[in-house]
């Protein structure tokens, strides 16, 4: 008896001890901005800044699993001076301003003076957290270092290739140091392999001046680089371009992308071009022209593709109320529904199927949609107010 009883005090403490041991979190001080500053200058630390907001989901995921992590919380502890600040709210506001915090979550890294050192956005592991930490901390990996490297000029592509990718793990734009880049560069280099690969995976909009180089040169660099990869940047490009247009609602400059776009003859230009004037219907809420040019883009390129037929058949059932035309949108929901089975897709088949009438069929379908929900712990709440609205139905 006294055994056992020994060696449950043993496990006891154990579990005690695994208990305290698994209960250490970063230690975030909620100070003025200018206190921070002093603290950090006191203790010769830099600053770590968790910039978030209240309805950003990923930040939650951060504050939970991350934050909450002993080796995170010893590392952070010990090295930083940590705080969180809501970017809009109070000090936030005018933080967000100054430090261009564009997403959510921000890691933001500054010296007890507040300069900027280094950054990075978005949720990450445990291990790549404590990574980011130390990059911050070493001269040699921050985006600081690299920046001053940069534009002091004479970076070679792979340099560059770190910095851009640096600037967009940082969610910061960085068109103007891919102007400066490409326009030191020689003529006769523009078409290397290193080009060719920072130009593919960086460039993304048409306005860049050496961008009109790539395209009075496109045969080049089609056969040095594939007529497939060629045709793919170029609509990936247009496609970025032509979205932006139209969300600055710049009717006439849109028009002129389009013509410029159509004259490179890309393979699936004429698909980028369509489902570019989808999204410009969309958002203009010219919810008639949106119908003829959906009815034109899903039965050539989106047969299969779940979210396309899922996106234009709510939007038909949100804003389109000739039954002729809605009878497409149910044969898309219909056809999502049968390649993916889930709660969502399912939800929009019932919504359409209620709007034309089919009192039965909508009735079995949300009911199965509602079903689906309830064993993947999704909130059918809207799906079981249309159930009420179906069975309402005369």
């Amino acid at each position: 008896m006294q055994k056992r009883f020994s060696i449950l005090v043993v496990l006891l403490a154990f579990v005690s001890t695994a208990i305290t041991a698994q209960n250490r979190s970063i230690e975030f001080d909620h100070s003025a901005f200018k206190d921070i500053l002093a603290k950090a200058k006191k203790e010769n630390k830099m600053i770590y800044i968790d910039c978030y907001t209240a309805w950003c989901g990923p930040c939650k995921w951060m504050a939970k699993n991350v934050f909450t992590n002993d080796t995170v919380a010893d590392f952070y502890n010990k090295n930083f001076i940590n705080t969180k600040i809501d970017m809009e709210k109070g000090e936030g506001i005018e933080l967000a301003k100054k430090y261009q915090i564009r997403a959510y979550p921000t890691m933001l890294f500054l010296n007890s003076d507040g300069v900027q050192l280094h950054r990075t956005c978005g949720s990450t592991s445990v291990k790549n957290f404590i990574s980011i930490g130390g990059n911050a901390l070493s001269p040699n990996t921050q985006l600081a270092t690299y920046a001053a490297n940069f534009n002091n000029g004479n970076v070679s592509s792979a340099a560059a290739a770190t910095y851009f990718s640096m600037l967009e793990n940082a969610c910061q734009s960085f068109n103007p140091e891919l102007e400066k880049y490409f326009s030191a560069q020689k003529e006769s280099d523009l078409v290397s392999a290193n080009n060719w690969k920072l130009f593919y995976n960086y460039v993304n909009y048409d306005s860049l001046k050496w961008f009109r180089y790539f395209e009075a040169n496109k045969s080049s660099f089609s056969k040095l680089y594939t007529n497939d990869s060629v045709d793919y940047k170029i609509n990936q490009v247009y496609s970025g371009s032509l979205y932006f247009t139209s969300k600055n609602k710049d009717k006439k400059e849109y028009e002129a992308t389009k013509a410029r776009f159509r004259k490179l003859e890309t393979k699936d230009g004429e698909k980028t071009l369509q489902y570019a004037d989808m999204n410009l219907y969309e958002r203009e809420q010219d919810w008639a022209n949106y119908a003829k040019a959906a009815c034109e883009y899903i039965p050539k390129y989106a047969e299969k593709n779940v979210y396309e037929l899922n996106r234009a058949a709510w939007s038909f059932y949100e804003h389109i109320d000739d039954k002729t035309i809605l009878a497409k949108a149910e044969a898309w929901a219909k056809q999502a529904a049968e390649i993916d089975d889930s709660y969502a897709i399912n939800d929009t088949y019932a919504a359409v199927l209620y709007k034309t009438g089919k009192k039965e069929e909508a009735k079995a379908t949300a009911q199965k949609a509602i079903d689906l929900a309830k064993k993947t712990g999704e909130d059918s709440k809207e799906t079981e107010a249309l159930l009420k609205k179906i069975i309402a139905m005369k």
